[in-house]
């Protein structure tokens, strides 16, 4: 090959090659340029209000089925068992909580005391009833004689202001859990049974304020 055409091979190779490096010099450009006008994508937007969770505050509304048309206030009293099981106050905590649940009506704990300073203090009252609960051990069941029974036999008696007669007065039967002997239920003719402390609670609250719409029915004009 001649000198002159190995030197046309020399242009032509170089030429190709600034050509190579021209083009990859557009491409970075363009590439560079299209970085800069991207847009970074946005952070996750939180959720919507509606979707957030939130505590719900347990707030108990009053009970509005069979209210009273008037106002009634109550001085709850307790004679409780020698032994004094955790139930009793326990039972004696729902059974407040239950009458202050219902509408018009006021409940306060009197305290610890016998029937008859119960009635007296009834008779000294011009309108606010007075509730006397009373706790026995119910340690004979279906002929037997359960021993160290802490199942209860709950008594109460709503005792009328001014004369401190009984208006309403009835019983429940608290059958603790660990019980070794089961009470057979003879409800609807017999006193009910309850297996919790909160329930038999419940179930003397709603027989008193039974008695109470009884009552408030005869009061009205």
């Amino acid at each position: 090959m001649s000198s002159l055409g190995l030197h046309c091979s020399k242009v032509r190779f170089l030429t190709s090659v600034l050509v190579l490096l021209a083009v990859g010099a557009a491409g970075a450009g363009i590439n560079a340029q299209s970085g800069r006008r991207s847009v970074k994508p946005n952070p996750t937007s939180p959720p919507a209000a509606s979707e957030t969770p939130h505590a719900v505050p347990l707030v108990e509304k009053p009970l509005g089925a069979g209210q009273l048309a008037n106002k009634v206030q109550l001085l709850v009293a307790r004679q409780h068992t020698q032994k004094h099981f955790q139930a009793e106050d326990q039972i004696l905590a729902s059974l407040l909580k239950q009458l202050n649940r219902y509408e018009n009506v006021e409940a306060a704990y009197l305290g610890d005391t016998k029937e008859a300073p119960a009635i007296e203090r009834a008779k000294k009252e011009t309108d606010i009833y007075v509730v006397f609960l009373n706790f026995e051990v119910d340690n004979f069941q279906s002929g037997a004689i359960i021993v160290n029974s802490q199942d209860l036999e709950v008594q109460y008696s709503l005792l009328t202001p001014g004369t401190g007669k009984k208006q309403a007065k009835g019983k429940v039967y608290y059958q603790a859990i660990s019980g070794g002997r089961v009470r057979k239920s003879e409800w609807p003719n017999g006193a009910p049974i309850k297996i919790t402390a909160e329930a038999a609670g419940i179930e003397v609250a709603d027989a008193l304020h039974f008695w109470l719409k009884l009552a408030d029915a005869k009061a009205k004009p």
